[in-house]
């Protein structure tokens, strides 16, 4: 396989890969990985176990569905706050799995993806959810794939045979629906999923994205028709339209991305690791590298409302650009942990996903006006 990120200092939370699985050593091809079906406790077939203290636990990601905020994390957790991120309640999973990512198309419509290849619906703004896709089913599409396209390449071949082999052992990265219907999952050695039918049926579109060595998808963007691919070694994929085919970005960045935003404007931000930002000015098909006032690995990015647009990090820094992301500000924090994901909610604060739960950062810290308040 590819050579891995591994020499960075990014760690695990508490064994996940957080959205951030291309800084781990990749499972050699020769070395089989061990199905999670094969084991005795099997966290695909076991509901997430209910606690008081869900919402302190490490949250990964954090989406917003209307006027209700949602996060999901560690060992299948979802916690849901309807007081826009004051106060949380857990709601039940039909898995235990660490969740990764969670996004929501309106107020009732979202998808959670995560470890397992796992994909779960929600259709009530995420107090119930249902498994659409895991990692078993994934690899039998990606085989089925293949051997429906004579133009498959070798390495696809050989790639579809290993991932029916080691069965549910990779994570889904993220999840991005246009529609209630139409919708893209990605995750680790370049898996890619789409959905025509709101997730009752996927198929497989790693034939439409050229990353013949397979490496990490860690974050999808959705700019109007178009699509955003981020990933490892500098990673970055356009698509026009959820059916047309991806195309290679060039970057001057060969580490790893974790997201992709962009400003009002059209402009582009990439980060990643160890503080990188590189920024793409709208319509120019060149980038330049932002200055940030670390070397800290970046998890998270949002545009806010304004038009402002807000990035977090490893460290617990929340750093926001008030010019269209050519330079960015740190906002004092009171509290701080290990933030992996940011959402701002109807009334203009932040709610951040940690490793210590979730944290609510009031507007008006945000806009400079007062120290910021982060309450877990």
């Amino acid at each position: 396989m590819h050579p891995s990120c591994a020499s960075s200092s990014r760690r695990w939370l508490a064994g996940a890969w957080v959205a951030l699985a291309a800084t781990v050593a990749p499972v050699q091809a020769t070395t089989p990985a061990p199905s999670v079906a094969a084991s005795q406790f099997d966290p695909l077939q076991k509901s997430a176990a209910l606690s008081s203290r869900a919402q302190a636990g490490v949250l990964l990601s954090v989406a917003r569905a209307g006027d209700r905020i949602v996060a999901v994390g560690e060992r299948g957790t979802i916690v849901l706050s309807d007081d826009q991120g004051q106060t949380w309640r857990q709601a039940s999973a039909p898995v235990s799995v660490t969740l990764s990512r969670v996004s929501f198309v309106d107020a009732e419509h979202g998808w959670a993806v995560g470890h397992g290849q796992v994909v779960l619906a929600s259709q009530d703004g995420g107090q119930t959810w249902t498994r659409q896709l895991d990692g078993l089913q994934a690899a039998t599409l990606e085989m089925a794939a293949v051997q429906a396209d004579p133009q498959a390449s070798d390495e696809h071949r050989k790639q579809a045979q290993r991932l029916l082999d080691q069965g549910a052992d990779k994570p889904f990265l993220d999840v991005r629906f246009f529609d209630r219907q139409n919708g893209l999952v990605v995750g680790a050695y370049g898996a890619i999923f789409a959905t025509r039918d709101g997730g009752k049926t996927w198929r497989s579109r790693r034939a439409d994205v050229p990353n013949p060595s397979g490496r990490h998808l860690n974050h999808l963007l959705v700019l109007g028709k178009a699509l955003y691919l981020a990933g490892e070694q500098g990673t970055l994929f356009h698509a026009d339209g959820l059916d047309q085919p991806f195309k290679a970005v060039q970057t001057p960045y060969a580490g790893t991305f974790f997201g992709v935003i962009a400003s009002r404007q059209g402009d582009l931000l990439a980060y990643g690791l160890r503080g990188n930002v590189w920024r793409s000015a709208a319509g120019s098909g060149t980038w330049e590298k932002v200055a940030t006032p670390a070397p800290v690995t970046l998890t998270g990015g949002t545009l806010l409302a304004d038009g402002r647009m807000v990035l977090v990090d490893e460290a617990g820094k929340l750093l926001v650009s008030r010019d269209s992301g050519q330079s960015f500000a740190t906002v004092s924090l009171k509290q701080t942990a290990s933030f992996t994901d940011v959402v701002q909610t109807r009334d203009g604060s932040l709610v951040l996903s940690s490793a210590r739960g979730a944290m609510h950062v009031p507007a008006a810290a945000v806009a400079g006006t007062s120290p910021g308040a982060a309450k877990p």
